[in-house]
């Protein structure tokens, strides 16, 4: 009869210190969601009181968009901490998960809302006399939170000033404008001829010069690119104004100006970087070669381009090396570059708009394969 075999001590949870951690982190997660869960009902009800305007299920949907938030920075300070206890916070071990969560967001998305949201938590357990740590270390921990989303709110007047005075600004908020009622670019009715007209004619194009059954202008292209990230909604082949994001776009200073001007320019360095908006050998080409002169422009350092030019194939690499050199004039007249005699450089407030716009191409590629 055979023997019943041990379980081998390197295999057990309670033995090996990497599964031990691991089980600890979950049980710190669970206990984190519901503390969130708990606080579900009675949270709603208090940001229906501080904000009288939200109709209950604008309250709840609030409340949750805000919640989460606490549940997926909470869970990192949880398992950093050891401790998943959101009622009575470790400044510093806060900061250190804090930060390792904005890390890991979007580049596209503003990190205001973090901040904001844990601001109004600290606010309902003050209010609500569920603090349970040193009075010190809430006044500190919202402080830090203040202090923070005061920077981003500075910064954010910055980016609103910077690109209201690009020439991209210029085009995009003309072509938003033109667009009316809604144009459909391949309507040859009269009524879609004299749309389409009015629209070329805000870009400064020749509406007799336009094929619509061929490849569109380069300059439509990039601020079609734009605005479609930013100030255009689209219904079937037609483009319509969002009258909302307009607004946002062309006055004020706070967040939500800031990120749709910044994805106006993001959407304008992506249509650059993929003017046809397709995956051949070529566009990819097209990408990879731009992208080294976007690297070198942000680094001061050349890449290196021997080897792209071998990883891409010369043929394709001399073909599309022009049209990338004429692709950063054009980014230069948008506002978007600037550059010195034959040198680009970038303005380190615009590092993350070219950044966004490269790990959205990327991403467009990499998806294809």
């Amino acid at each position: 009869m055979a023997s019943k075999k041990r379980q081998s001590k390197k295999n057990s949870g309670a033995g090996n210190p990497a599964k031990a951690v691991q089980r600890g982190r979950s049980v710190y997660r669970i206990q984190v969601e519901q503390h969130v869960d708990s606080l579900r009902e009675d949270y709603a009800a208090w940001v229906a009181t501080t904000v009288p305007a939200f109709s209950p299920e604008d309250a709840a949907a609030a409340a949750n968009m805000q919640l989460f938030v606490i549940g997926a920075v909470g869970t990192e300070y949880a398992q950093r901490a050891g401790n998943s206890n959101l009622r009575d916070i470790d400044i510093d071990l806060f900061g250190e998960a804090l930060a390792e969560h904005l890390m890991s967001i979007p580049e596209t998305m503003a990190p205001e809302p973090i901040f904001s949201s844990w601001l109004d938590y600290l606010s309902f357990l003050e209010e609500n006399r569920l603090w349970e740590g040193a009075p010190e270390n809430f006044e500190a921990l919202r402080e830090m939170l203040e202090d923070t989303l005061d920077g981003f709110a500075e910064g954010d007047a910055e980016i609103c000033e910077l690109l209201r005075g690009t020439e991209l600004f210029t085009k995009v908020k003309a072509f938003a404008l033109a667009l009316g009622d809604g144009v459909d670019m391949s309507d040859d009715s009269e009524a879609g001829i004299q749309a389409r007209t009015r629209v070329l004619l805000a870009l400064g194009l020749d509406p007799q010069a336009f094929d619509t059954d061929g490849p569109a202008p380069l300059v439509f292209t990039y601020i079609w690119g734009a605005a479609r990230l930013s100030v255009v909604d689209f219904e079937g082949p037609t483009m319509y104004l969002d009258e909302e994001s307009y607004d946002l776009m062309v006055d004020g200073d706070q967040a939500a100006s800031a990120q749709i001007l910044f994805e106006m320019a993001v959407g304008c360095v992506q249509a650059h970087l993929n003017p046809a908006f397709d995956v051949t050998l070529r566009d990819e080409a097209h990408y990879l070669v731009l992208r080294n002169l976007l690297v070198t422009a942000s680094t001061g350092r050349d890449g290196d381009l021997e080897g792209l030019r071998r990883n891409v194939g010369p043929k394709n690499y001399d073909a599309v090396l022009p049209e990338a050199q004429s692709a950063m004039e054009s980014l230069v007249h948008y506002g978007l570059l600037a550059k010195d005699g034959e040198t680009y450089s970038i303005d380190e407030r615009l590092v993350p708009v070219i950044s966004a716009g490269i790990t959205e191409v990327e991403t467009f590629f990499e998806e294809a394969e």
